[in-house]
């Protein structure tokens, strides 16, 4: 019974950190939007950096642009996070890419309804939304885990030396879960590649 419990606790604790990192990209994407509003557009236009290929219409003319721009990126941002999970003080840094990457979202919906208005509304449903749904799982759960081993890097500092069987485990399972966060990203850089094929016309 004690054991189901802990297990229960886990579990809750694990909501709680998806759902806190969930609300740190939607305080991105909140920034990014306000933005939008007073950016210049041509500027936005010419810097990847802040639209970071959300925006269709910067992500490229065609399907192996698209997916070279979709992937890239997300190569980027988790090679950081994965990196950052082997330092000690590395938690902030992971939440700070979090907000980057909401911002990234917020200004391309942003600068889209403030080029065209209420015309904009049909292509950020179907081709922004689908892909910041999906970024945003695969950036969340990659911080997450960045985060845990950052922690245990820092705990280990202050408590006693982890079993040496252990953190290889520990190591072993961080990597598998990395590898499988970036076939995600190229199954999503496929997928907004189609998307971005089949609905060219609407913008």
């Amino acid at each position: 019974m004690k054991y189901r419990r802990k297990e229960l606790t886990k579990t809750e604790s694990r909501r709680i950190a998806i759902l806190l990192l969930n609300a740190v990209v939607i305080a991105g994407i909140t920034a990014g939007s306000l933005m939008a509003v007073k950016m210049n557009i041509a500027e936005f236009s010419q810097n990847p950096w802040l639209h970071q290929y959300f925006n269709p219409v910067y992500s490229g003319n065609t399907v192996l642009e698209v997916f070279k721009n979709t992937l890239y990126p997300m190569t980027l941002y988790l090679t950081a996070v994965f990196v950052l999970g082997f330092c000690s003080v590395g938690q902030p840094v992971a939440v700070a890419l979090l907000i980057y990457k909401g911002m990234g979202i917020g200004l391309s919906a942003g600068a889209m309804y403030v080029a065209s208005g209420a015309q904009a509304i049909i292509p950020v449903i179907a081709l922004v939304v689908p892909k910041a749904l999906a970024v945003t799982f695969i950036a969340v759960l990659s911080a997450r885990e960045s985060m845990r081993l950052s922690g245990a890097q820092l705990g280990f500092l202050f408590r006693q030396k982890i079993p040496e069987e252990k953190m290889s485990n520990t190591l072993k399972l961080y990597c598998i879960k990395f590898i499988v966060l970036m076939l995600f990203a190229v199954a999503e850089a496929v997928a907004d590649s189609l998307m971005n094929y089949i609905f060219i016309d609407l913008y």
